[in-house]
């Protein structure tokens, strides 16, 4: 997933069936796009719903959120020594209301909820800050072997949308092609205020420098 330092979102993110893929039947029926905007030191998730049968909550309680059709973020809390995933719950409820819930809350459990609000009838936002995903830089760490300058943000964080249909939760479509997990994430690219796309690590993704001189039959020969 790539986060977008511009007012343009980076293009969405791939998504899965990861979880009741016998009880879908297609993107009408449960359907999620993800696309991540940052501005300066938060990142905002713009999610997109697909959902033939829409099912609110009936308040803001995590039973009454994961009893509805509800959108769940898991994310590793950055410089936190824990395989325990923070995840968070966003929901409505039947008059339009945008409602939250930590179902498992960070290391500080008073800390508050996360900026969330719904843009339209099937798309909602989330904001982050940068802070509670990424970790901080440590002092006289380098860059990357090959690396040439260092590379962007970088945050293991999971979307997911439940689809419930009034039966508790059926079908998962997330970010990940494996059910959602304390160990499994997606990996989040956070580009720098202003640019379009994150740098990525030589690591992440094979690159090398070029001379004016270079042909495309030496790069295709490399």
């Amino acid at each position: 997933m790539l986060a977008s330092g511009t007012q343009e979102p980076a293009p969405p993110a791939p998504v899965w069936v990861s979880w009741g893929k016998k009880n879908w039947s297609g993107d009408a029926d449960a359907g999620l796009k993800v696309q991540w905007l940052r501005k300066g030191s938060t990142v905002t998730l713009l999610a997109t719903l697909h959902d033939d049968q829409p099912v609110p909550a009936a308040d803001a309680s995590a039973k009454a959120v994961l009893g509805a059709d509800h959108l769940e973020l898991w994310w590793r809390e950055p410089d936190v020594d824990s395989k325990r995933a923070v995840q968070l719950g966003v929901a409505r409820t039947a008059d339009g209301k945008p409602v939250a819930t930590w179902f498992q809350p960070p290391g500080r459990k008073d800390k508050a909820l996360p900026s969330i609000r719904w843009t339209a009838p099937d798309r909602f936002e989330v904001e982050l800050p940068v802070s509670w995903l990424v970790p901080k830089p440590r002092d006289g760490v380098t860059v990357h072997d090959g690396d040439m300058e260092p590379p962007s943000g970088l945050a293991a964080i999971t979307v997911v949308f439940s689809d419930s249909d009034g039966k508790g939760q059926e079908t998962l479509v997330s970010t990940t092609e494996k059910r959602p997990g304390a160990e499994v994430f997606s990996s989040l690219y956070l580009a720098e205020p202003g640019s379009l796309y994150p740098r990525l690590s030589k690591g992440v993704f094979s690159w090398m420098p070029l001379k004016q001189t270079t042909t495309l039959r030496e790069l295709v020969t490399q």
